[in-house]
């Protein structure tokens, strides 16, 4: 209720600030804030990825000004940058009048910054037509309370939707040189690494291999393309794409914390074990990325196993690798107990509006303009016409330059505002990575059909405002401490039941009971929401 009232007095002040222009009350000129036209200005930050050209080059940018007919100063953050930006802009309460991707709902529960957008949707029929169609979009924009601080992106049917964004490779090439099958147990798996560490599968005379490359495990957390993964072999469901980050899983609708389940100390053991037959180098779990994307991507396969996405890493090797699923834990494992990452529905941070935006019509004809399908595919890919190719109604074709360099990107990408309607078709020689990675999700369902109802956290679940600080005031410390002993157990070993025994005691009183806890009580609640 704080935050609606806080929206209403923001519009009460608005009014009364513009009935003082009228009476010559107030100097209005510089608070009206247009340009030597007279013309309204907006300020729009983006937060780009390093290779991405400067937005002010994109035809995009020059159509949304047509269309909201404003003059837009655009602020461009690097993904880098961004993080301190925000924190210090969110401080200081100085926001950009419209932010897009910056901000989760978590920072729009935490600051009263933001205009609701409940009683705006009407102007913006595209966000209503886009909340009436899909569910998912407006149920990870709307609280409890019905307000709506951002008007989401949605990927659609992305690869990232189908397969979580995760996907578990192997050298298929390597395995018909050794006569090996794709391994479908732990035990199978090892036999396969230790086969790739001595039979020389590259052929180069060396023993360069690295079997297994995982990527470094995180500091503050869990993330993408986590060695953790492998729970799924154990009948845990992960949510790397968002809670699982925190440790969290759901089962049957009971929440909890891997990190104080069996199944994560088998599969720490089991990496030690890898690591101790030289199967998994040892650094492996503190390398920096650019380390690993070395050893992946360089002229001659030296990996025959890691997590990532789908097969791009590999570089000019990349048709001697393919998805696999993982294996399972035991050979007499149960196949409906073996899962993947949960495919969700790929909406994320999209669109929030200043409360203080002195031109709130100029910035929802941009948020509108932004959900129309051309604009779009046009934010999404680059200049329509140019880098994307309308080939009729919601079909698009992306050419090869588009993405033939990737030192460069001509269009906003997942940075955007999008709405990928389901009836969008988007083909082309541009599409190849695309492409390979929905087929390459299709290995996963199978697995994907063993998550049952309750064994996802559901995206919208977003904890109070008060509860976020409470989380982030436990996990801080909690994974401080966390992050360096799992690593330690998985390079050096160590883990035995005094250890282990040990760890438990410390998240417990490092409080990863109180996280389990608002997650069940707010997972209970959206569960209410119709």
């Amino acid at each position: 209720m704080m935050r609606k009232s806080y929206s209403t007095a923001k519009k009460t002040i608005a009014a009364i600030s513009a009935a003082a222009c009228l009476t010559g009350l107030a100097a209005c000129g510089e608070d009206s804030k247009t340009d030597a036209n007279g013309k309204p200005i907006v300020t729009v930050q983006i937060i780009k990825r390093s290779p991405m050209i400067a937005v002010s080059k994109m035809k995009y940018a020059k159509d949304l000004e047509k269309a909201c007919d404003c003059t837009i100063e655009w602020r461009e953050a690097s993904e880098n940058a961004w993080s301190q930006q925000k924190t210090a802009s969110l401080a200081a309460s100085e926001v950009a009048d419209l932010t897009i991707w910056g901000y989760s709902n978590q920072d729009l529960a935490k600051y009263p910054l933001f205009e609701d957008l409940s009683d705006d949707l009407d102007k913006m029929p595209n966000v209503q037509e886009y909340f009436k169609e899909s569910e998912a979009s407006r149920r990870f924009a709307t609280d409890l309370d019905g307000h709506i601080w951002q008007i989401p992106s949605n990927a659609g049917n992305s690869p990232a939707a189908l397969a979580g964004g995760q996907f578990m490779r192997i050298n298929k090439t390597w395995l018909d040189k050794l006569g090996l099958e794709v391994p479908r147990t732990w035990d199978e798996l090892t036999n396969v690494l230790e086969a790739f560490k001595t039979q020389d599968p590259n052929g180069n005379g060396e023993a360069d291999e690295i079997p297994f490359s995982p990527h470094a495990l995180g500091t503050t957390g869990f993330g993408w393309y986590d060695s953790f993964l492998l729970l799924n072999s154990t009948g845990i469901t992960t949510q790397f794409f968002s809670t699982g980050t925190q440790g969290l899983y759901s089962k049957d609708g009971k929440v909890g914390n891997f990190m104080q389940t069996d199944n994560f100390r088998r599969v720490i053991e089991y990496y030690h074990a890898l690591v101790e037959k030289g199967l998994i180098p040892q650094s492996a779990m503190t390398k920096d990325d650019s380390t690993w994307s070395g050893e992946v991507g360089g002229d001659t396969a030296r990996v025959g196993v890691s997590f990532g996405w789908e097969v791009s890493d590999f570089g000019k090797n990349i048709d001697q690798y393919i998805t696999m699923r993982v294996p399972k834990e035991t050979a007499d494992m149960p196949d409906s107990e073996v899962t993947w990452e949960a495919p969700v529905a790929d909406v994320y941070n999209g669109a929030a509006v200043s409360a203080n935006a002195k031109n709130k019509d100029a910035v929802f004809k941009i948020i509108n303009t932004m959900l129309d399908p051309d604009m779009t595919i046009e934010g999404y890919y680059g200049d329509m016409g140019t880098y994307v190719t309308k080939e009729g109604e919601n079909k698009y074709s992306v050419p090869e330059k588009t993405f033939a360099d990737t030192s460069v990107t001509y269009g906003l990408a997942d940075r955007t505002l999008a709405w990928m309607r389901p009836d969008f078709t988007v083909g082309g020689p541009g599409m190849a990575s695309s492409e390979r990675a929905i087929k390459a999700a299709e290995v996963y369902a199978p697995d994907q059909k063993n998550i049952g109802e309750g064994d996802t956290i559901p995206q919208w679940v977003t904890p109070s405002s008060d509860d976020q600080t409470t989380i982030s005031n436990i996990n801080t410390p909690l994974f401080s401490y966390a992050m360096p002993v799992i690593a330690k157990w998985i390079s050096q070993g160590g883990l035995d039941d005094a250890s282990w025994n040990e760890f438990q005691q410390n998240l417990k009183t490092l409080q990863i009971d109180d996280v389990v806890k608002i997650y069940q009580k707010w997972v209970d609640t959206y569960a209410k929401q119709n």
